[in-house]
Order: C-alpha cells, then sequence, then structure tokens
C-alpha cells in the first residue's frame, strides 16, 4: 500500500499558479492521501470544493472537515440570499471505501496579536484489502509550541482510546429508526499524518515519539512511531517545507512500523508550497 500526506497550500504552487488537477496528478500513485489546507467556499477560487476536484478526477473515495468554517453567502440585487460557507480543513482521499468518519475540532487559545486559525483533524476507518485501517489526517497551529502541545495531547489521546470511544455509531438501531447498519469497526493499527509544523528537534516531537536515549527514542504503548525513521531514512537534514525541515511527517502505530518498507518525498513537484511525503507499507 502506498500511502501519502501533502499540504496542498489551498491549490495555489510554488510558482503562485492555482491548478488543483495538478496537486491530484502529484498524489495519483497512491492509494491513500492525507490533505491539508484544503478548502472549500472561497470566493477567491470560484468558490470550489477542492477535495471534491481531487477526488473526481482520482475516481477515489473522500471526506473533508473544514475546521476553518465562516460565512461566504451572497445577497443579489433581488434580494435572494445564496447560503454558502467557507472553510479551511483537512480530507483523506482513498482508492477504497470509508465506512466511517468524523472531523474534530483540536485545542484553541485566542492569542491577543498573532494571527491563528482553528485547527481540526479527520478521523476516518479505509476498508484496505487487507482489513480495516484507520487514518488521521491533521494540521497543527503554525504559531509555536505553546499552540501546539494540547493539540498533541488530544490528538494522542483520541488515537489512543479510539477502542473506547468507539466509531459514529454503537450497537444497531431499533426497527423504527432510519439504518439497521451494525456498529462500524475501529481497527487497532492506524496512521496519524499531515503537516504537524514541528520538525524531529523541536519539542513536540519527543512528545509523539518518545526522548531519545542510548536505547533509542523510548517509546510507550501511547506513543506512535515516525514512519520516515522506520523506513531506514535519518530524522536529520531534511525538509518536506523549504527552509523549515521535515514538518510533514506520517506517524504510526508500533505495529505498522516495521511494515513501512521505504519513505520518499515528492521534490519534484511544485504543486504546493509543500512537498508531499509517501511511505510504502508491506500489508
Amino acid at each position: 500500500m502506498l500511502f501519502c500526506t501533502y499540504n496542498i497550500h489551498y491549490g495555489v504552487g510554488a510558482d503562485g499558479k492555482y491548478d488543483v488537477a495538478r496537486v491530484a496528478d502529484a498524489v495519483a500513485q497512491a492509494d491513500i492521501v492525507c490533505l491539508q489546507e484544503a478548502v472549500s467556499g472561497w470566493t477567491q477560487n470560484a468558490h470550489a470544493d477542492q477535495t471534491a476536484e481531487i477526488a473526481e478526477r482520482l475516481n477515489r473515495y473522500a471526506v473533508y472537515h473544514g475546521a476553518m468554517e465562516s460565512d461566504a453567502s451572497t445577497v443579489g440585487a433581488d434580494g435572494r440570499i445564496t447560503n454558502r460557507r467557507r472553510s479551511f480543513g483537512n480530507a483523506i482521499v482513498s482508492r477504497w471505501p470509508i465506512p466511517w468518519s468524523r472531523g474534530v475540532m483540536l485545542p484553541k487559545v485566542r492569542l491577543a496579536n498573532t494571527f491563528d486559525l482553528q485547527r481540526g483533524y479527520v478521523e476516518a476507518v479505509v476498508a484496505a484489502p487487507t482489513g480495516p485501517l484507520r487514518v488521521y489526517s491533521t494540521h497543527l497551529s503554525h504559531v509555536g509550541a505553546q499552540q501546539r502541545r494540547p493539540q498533541v495531547a488530544a490528538l494522542l489521546d483520541a488515537v489512543n482510546r479510539a477502542p473506547v470511544t468507539g466509531g459514529t455509531w454503537d450497537a444497531a438501531a431499533g426497527q423504527t429508526f432510519m439504518f439497521q447498519e451494525p456498529a462500524p469497526v475501529v481497527p487497532a493499527s492506524a496512521i496519524v499524518a499531515g503537516d504537524f509544523n514541528f520538525t524531529p528537534a523541536h519539542p513536540e516531537y519527543p512528545l509523539v515519539c518518545g526522548t531519545p536515549s542510548k536505547y533509542g527514542r523510548l517509546a510507550t504503548a501511547e506513543h506512535l512511531s515516525d514512519a520516515w525513521i522506520a523506513a531506514g531514512n535519518s530524522e536529520e537534514e531534511v525538509d518536506s517545507f523549504p527552509r523549515e525541515g521535515r514538518i510533514d511527517h506520517v506517524f504510526v502505530t508500533h505495529d505498522l512500523a516495521p511494515k513501512a518498507r521505504k519513505a520518499w518525498i515528492g521534490y519534484g513537484t511544485t504543486a504546493s508550497d509543500h512537498w508531499p511525503v509517501f511511505v510504502e507499507f508491506d500489508l
């Protein structure tokens, strides 16, 4: 299985050109893609639903959650209101069906004089041929560790508590309710990917992967593994965002770490200001 995470910079490439089609083409080889900075409903790009456009071009399943959301309605000359909402968020695009998903808000503290915005993640289960797989697409605050630490804690808590939280419904409804499906599967294996806005040198990284020691990183069962490292790569001198380092990550539950066979960064594409990160898993 080929996995990819990509901050698509709302469709604007490193060359300043808006082109969602080339974003789709850049990730076309991947079976599952996590997207960040996908937008929907903005006047700047004719109210485009970028996730829907990418899914249509690739003929894939998709789910989108706009954590930052606001009004984009218009009023015509006749006074008629056209209701529209604009949003900025994360998506999962999959070759295989997505039986259930949910969008979740991450913690946010109002800043007095610095721009930040509401962050969140999409949690979904993908019905991969080798078995169901939990996937999380997220984007943490760009401002600093002060904003990101509670977001990391909330995200890890959700990943670890997933078996207790369950899916988006429990058991089966009574005969008078509108659907009768049994409770959805919540698999143990998970991929947690996205633009985390921190590198392995930042203090948030050990919160996810454990602290370094002479034995390697001391990761507990509640930590995650870095698929980039599990695939045999170094933590050092790697950029996924120019001059900022490796801030786009693919973290996995420990059972998936030995299955990460290869990981690379798609330096050849200019479809965004970030580069896509690919991981090949032997599932």
